[in-house]
Order: structure tokens, then C-alpha cells, then sequence
């Protein structure tokens, strides 16, 4: 059951002992909710297909917004790094020439860039090649840092990429990919 009441939306939630029912408010407007809707439909109209080679920086910027992440190499050239997420299945780079122009654009949360993962390589290396994780975590156990993606296999399939660092060392000790919509709800 929901009602709408002042500031917020209340919403009344069974609590653990029977016959009981504890409110919840949940401080949402409207308006709040409308621009994060309208912000996620933007965010997924981007169409990075239609960023032709000689595309202008400006013209990237003005279509796609601001990166994520601006990647700065040696020879002049820069990659702009557009994650889709926080739960997005793809993160697109986009590499511009010293002329500030696209060169090249890439969907780097896939099987091409994943098979290019191998031990040894440090966290700049993975970041560089598939993108900002969606998740790092640790685990004190062994003495790692996990980073993890969501992606689509064959775009059809959901998947999860796992990479954990050596976090003395910084370098890639394992990766694993699971399978996370199977009809037995089991990760294969």
C-alpha cells in the first residue's frame, strides 16, 4: 500500500510479528523522481554508433556530456571513457588523435577486450583496457582487491566479470566470469 503525504511517499511494510505493520517514509518529490527518470532516458539514447571518424571533441562532448574518465597518452591522443552505468552492461572509449578528432570508437565491455585480460597486469592496465569497475571490494583473507562488471555475452546473455588484484603487488591474479541469469538462478 502506498499514499502520498507531505514531503514524502509512505509506504506501510509488515513487520517480522504477526498483525503488525510498521510506516516507512521514503523523503521522494515528484520532481526528484521525474529528473532522475529523464536523466536515466538521456543516458541511454546516447548512440556512440553514429560518432563518425573526424568527429570534432566539441561535438562528442555535446552529444555525449562530459567522461567519465579522460585518459591522457603519451603520443598526444586522449580516450574518453563513458561507463553506462552504475548497472549498465556497457562503457564506451572513445580515442581522439592530436587533432581532437574521434579516431575510434569502442564498446570495451565485451568478449573481444575481456579475452585480452591475462595475469599479471596491473590495475591501470585492466582499467584502461574494460573500464571502471562497478564494484571493488577486499578481501582480507587473501589478501585482495575485486573489482567487477556487469556485461552481455553475445548481447544476449548477462554475465559478471570478477578480477582481483594481489593488493601487495597490484597485479592480476585471477579473473572469473559467471553466468547471472540462468532458469535455476545459480551463477555457472
Amino acid at each position: 500500500m502506498f499514499t502520498e503525504s507531505g514531503a514524502g511517499v509512505r509506504c506501510r511494510v509488515p513487520d517480522r510479528t504477526p498483525f503488525y505493520w510498521s510506516v516507512i517514509t521514503m523523503p521522494t518529490s515528484r520532481h526528484t523522481f521525474l529528473s532522475l527518470a529523464l536523466a536515466a532516458m538521456l543516458a541511454g539514447c546516447a548512440n556512440f554508433a553514429a560518432l563518425p571518424a573526424g568527429t570534432p571533441s566539441q561535438q562528442v562532448q555535446a552529444k555525449l556530456g562530459t567522461p567519465g574518465t579522460v585518459w591522457k597518452n603519451a603520443d598526444g591522443t586522449e580516450v574518453w571513457e563513458y561507463p553506462l552505468g552504475p548497472l549498465g552492461v556497457e562503457t564506451y572509449m572513445v580515442t581522439l588523435g592530436r587533432d581532437r578528432a574521434v579516431r575510434e570508437v569502442r564498446q570495451v565491455l565485451s568478449e573481444e577486450y575481456i579475452s585480452k585480460l591475462h595475469l599479471g597486469m596491473s590495475r591501470d592496465e585492466v582499467r584502461r583496457l574494460v573500464g571502471r569497475p562497478r564494484d571493488i571490494g577486499f578481501s582480507d583473507l587473501n589478501d585482495e582487491e575485486i573489482w567487477s562488471w556487469r556485461y552481455r555475452e553475445w548481447r544476449v546473455r548477462n554475465m559478471e566479470l570478477y578480477v582481483q588484484f594481489d593488493r601487495p603487488t597490484g597485479t592480476l591474479k585471477r579473473i572469473s566470469r559467471f553466468q547471472i541469469d540462468t532458469g535455476d538462478g545459480k551463477r555457472h
